[in-house]
C-alpha cells in the first residue's frame, strides 16, 4: 500500500472513533481501541496487518510504561492544547471557538 492509502485509512479510523467517542491508542506500532464496534475494529485490523511492521521500524525500543508517564506529564503542562475525548491532544483554534460561541 502507498502513503496516501495509509493516510486515508488512518483518517477513516480516527473519524469513526471520534464519532463513537472512542479513544484510539498506538502501542508498538499497532493501533487499538476499546470500542465494541465491528466496523472500527475491522479498520484497525486492516491497518495493523499492513502497517504495524512499517511503524515499528521507525519506533525505538522503549519502556512503554515510562513513555506513557512522560506523555501524561507533558500533556498536563501544555496550556495551549486542550484535550478532546478520544484524541491525545488537539491545538486550540481560538477563532473557531469564538465563532461557535457566538452562534
Amino acid at each position: 500500500m502507498n502513503l496516501s492509502a495509509k493516510i486515508d485509512l488512518e483518517n477513516r479510523i480516527f473519524a469513526r472513533a471520534a464519532r463513537l467517542s472512542a479513544p484510539v491508542d498506538g502501542v508498538r506500532g499497532c493501533l487499538s481501541a476499546p470500542a465494541d464496534d465491528a466496523y472500527l475494529q475491522s479498520l484497525i485490523s486492516v491497518y495493523n496487518r499492513f502497517f504495524a511492521d512499517e511503524n515499528r521500524a521507525f519506533l525505538p525500543e522503549e519502556d512503554s510504561s515510562l513513555t506513557w508517564r512522560y506523555f501524561r506529564q507533558e500533556r498536563r503542562f501544555l496550556p495551549f492544547l486542550c484535550p478532546i475525548k478520544g484524541v491525545p491532544f488537539f491545538a486550540c483554534d481560538f477563532k473557531a471557538n469564538l465563532f461557535f460561541l457566538q452562534n
